[in-house]
């Protein structure tokens, strides 16, 4: 197993409990105690670097995907149905490995969103997912226009 994949399975799990963690807070039963309204924005510019980390983490693993796969593509001793098969398992595998990493920084911000405190939730405190979505996309882009052999 590659560091990427055993990263790929924290990133799961880290979201896994966020989630569980966020929707036990919006219900009102936190298990901790509410934090001062004010961090959200110090908690944006952390979102918004563990979403870039997540983006830069899911292109690589991607393209350590894809270089698996045209391992097994080419292959001279395969059939054309093995190699369609091949194209498909990693093509499940790249949106299973986007999903996870861009799933950790998002749902550690829907929980930080109800865990701080605030009449009506602040507007600051309700943007922290998005904060990490945008993050995503900014790592993720970058790695892509950073690729190796990349073709304009």
């Amino acid at each position: 197993m590659s560091p990427l994949e055993r990263a790929q399975k924290v990133a799961f799990w880290i979201a896994v409990f966020c989630a569980a963690l966020g929707f036990v807070t919006s219900a009102g039963c936190g298990p901790i105690p509410e934090l001062p309204g004010g961090l959200a924005l110090w908690l944006h510019p952390v979102l918004l670097a563990m979403g870039i980390v997540a983006g830069f983490a899911s292109a690589a693993r991607n393209d350590e995907i894809d270089r698996k796969r045209w391992q097994v593509v080419e292959d001279p001793m395969l059939t054309s149905d093995e190699r369609d098969y091949a194209h498909g398992y990693a093509e499940r595998e790249r949106r299973w490995a986007s999903t996870a990493f861009l799933s950790a920084p998002l749902m550690l911000g829907y929980w930080m969103a109800y865990q701080l405190e605030g009449e009506g939730r602040r507007l600051e405190a309700q943007l922290l997912p998005l904060t990490a979505v945008v993050g995503s996309v900014i790592g993720y882009v970058v790695a892509r226009l950073r690729a190796p052999g990349r073709e304009t």
